[in-house]
């Protein structure tokens, strides 16, 4: 129908539906209108803005002032939304469907024009009316009349007339344009529909229509759109993106709106999922139950605390927060703190300096001239000096996930004892004065502590051995399997003095549990 100019009861306008970018669902609340009237600028919509929530389908009804130019035009927006928009051109009458004719841009008209059953406005102008009408300049219409046949011509005309594109400001120009930018194409339904897919007497070629908006204007379904998926050749048939609330009959009317809709898939493609932001809001919670109130209390500057720990000069507020704690009651950073620690060393470790009690290297090299000059005078027998400390071989033991072994573990050690001189001096010694440990060779003995539970011997001969029982008591922190480990079994004298009776290699593995197959 044509849309009346300037009357004071515009009919309601279908505008189209809204989607949110971020997922593609409709909106049906929220939106805002814009309206530009004929050339006039774009401004703030003063009509009323509504949205049938079944079908998402926005409508606006305009003021008189808004409709009050040959076409005008409606937007609806919302943020991170789509928008939707149509153009609607007005009749030069101000009643709702009737076109009417401007007479005034009518001029010298002679034409002999039936217009049977057609109502003619006291503006327009008619000559005379009998069974055609002839348009002249008087404004008399009084006892005009047409036959039915007359009648029946003007409707057969009016349904089989093709609107063609027509010259610049006709009204034929402005029903061309109206109807382009509201549908693309229109159909039927056919086949046997359901709600997400349908067959068409549509014959486009496969993919014209994907991604436009489908609107049912006949049948239950009438003001229902939705996105269009896919378009294919084979039966016209449709594909939605959105299911619809029922199936459409066959028969059932329909438009293509070139409205372009974007997949939802291509809408979320980049954007943060659902799923994704539940799983940050779930380690965000994890992180805030894991900082307690007094995580750092007492401590006004972390950075300082660290200066204090790493150097020596002065920070006395710092250093009394480190005080204050029951650890660093005693702390004091001008001889416990990093730097003071290494400038200790420093002079420890100079040469020379490491101890009144060790050789030095010009000590050890007489010493070893003097062996070699007794050596070189015994009777032609050659003298190897060997170690006093017994060779204990390899062993394993295991730690579990906290890189500890675990404490009360007993590890048994045999060692090759041919002699028995092993045997002979550990049980002189006695279990009570022997102790064994473990560490790695860079690092200061007994990482790894325990005590010599029982000494047995077996085996006879070249075979003979003897077997120790060790029972482990401190398991050690943060041990790392990677590293070479040396263990020791030391005594010590009534004196209190510690010697090294065996020493060997540790390999410290990492227990792995082996599934059970049933």
């Amino acid at each position: 129908m044509s849309y009346p100019r300037n009357s004071a009861s515009p009919p309601v306008i279908a505008v189209g539906t809204l989607y949110l970018l971020a997922d593609g669902t409709i909106q049906t609340a929220g939106a805002s209108a814009r309206v530009k009237t004929g050339s006039g600028a774009w401004g703030a919509a003063a009509g009323t803005l509504a949205c049938d929530t079944t079908s998402g389908v926005w409508t606006y009804a305009p003021t008189q002032g808004e409709t009050d130019a040959e076409s005008f035009l409606v937007a609806v927006y919302k943020s991170a939304s789509t928008t939707a928009q149509v153009t609607v051109a007005t009749s030069a009458s101000a009643t709702a469907g009737y076109s009417g004719v401007d007479w005034s841009k009518v001029t010298a008209a002679t034409s002999t024009v039936s217009l049977s059953g057609t109502t003619i406005s006291t503006t327009q102008a008619v000559a005379s009316v009998t069974a055609a009408v002839t348009v002249g300049a008087n404004n008399d219409k009084t006892g005009y009349a047409l036959s039915s046949t007359s009648r029946d011509a003007i409707v057969a005309d009016f349904l089989a007339h093709v609107i063609s594109k027509g010259d610049a400001g006709t009204i034929e120009r402005a029903f061309w344009q109206a109807a382009k930018s509201q549908a693309s194409a229109e159909g039927e339904v056919s086949g046997t529909p359901t709600v997400s897919a349908f067959d068409t007497d549509l014959t486009a070629v496969t993919g014209a229509y994907d991604h436009l908006l489908v609107l049912f204007v006949s049948g239950s379904l009438t003001g229902e759109a939705r996105p269009i998926a896919s378009y294919d050749n084979t039966d016209g048939r449709i594909t939605l993106q959105e299911s619809l609330t029922a199936a459409p009959s066959a028969t059932d009317e329909f438009l293509i709106i070139p409205s372009h809709t974007h997949p939802i898939a291509d809408i979320q493609d980049g954007l943060a999922t659902s799923a994704a932001l539940a799983t940050v809001d779930s380690n965000v919670d994890t992180l805030v139950a894991r900082i307690t109130s007094t995580l750092f209390s007492g401590i006004t500057s972390m950075a300082n605390w660290l200066g204090v720990l790493a150097g020596k000069s002065a920070d006395a507020s710092t250093l009394a927060e480190i005080q204050s704690t029951t650890a660093g009651a005693t702390f004091a950073n001008g001889t416990d703190s990093l730097e003071a620690i290494r400038d200790r060393g420093d002079a420890a470790w100079a040469p020379g300096e490491a101890g009144s009690g060790d050789a030095s290297q010009s000590t050890l090299l007489a010493v070893q001239d003097q062996v070699e000059a007794i050596a070189g005078t015994l009777g032609g027998t050659a003298i190897s000096v060997t170690s006093r400390i017994a060779d204990g071989g390899s062993m394993v033991i295991y730690t579990g996930d906290d890189l500890k072994v675990r404490s009360g573990t007993q590890v048994t050690v045999s060692i090759s004892d041919a002699a028995g001189g092993i045997y002979s001096r550990l049980s002189a010694i006695g279990t009570s004065s022997l102790s064994w440990g473990a560490a790695r060779p860079s690092q200061a003995a007994g990482a790894i502590s325990g005590t010599i539970s029982s000494i047995t011997q077996s085996g006879s001969g070249d075979d003979q051995v003897v077997n120790l029982v060790i029972e482990i008591l401190d398991a050690g922190q943060s041990l790392n399997p990677a590293d070479d480990y040396i263990w020791q079994v030391a005594s010590t004298s009534s004196s209190g003095d510690e010697y090294t009776e065996i020493e060997g290699t540790l390999d410290l593995r990492r227990r792995v549990a082996v599934p059970i197959i049933v």
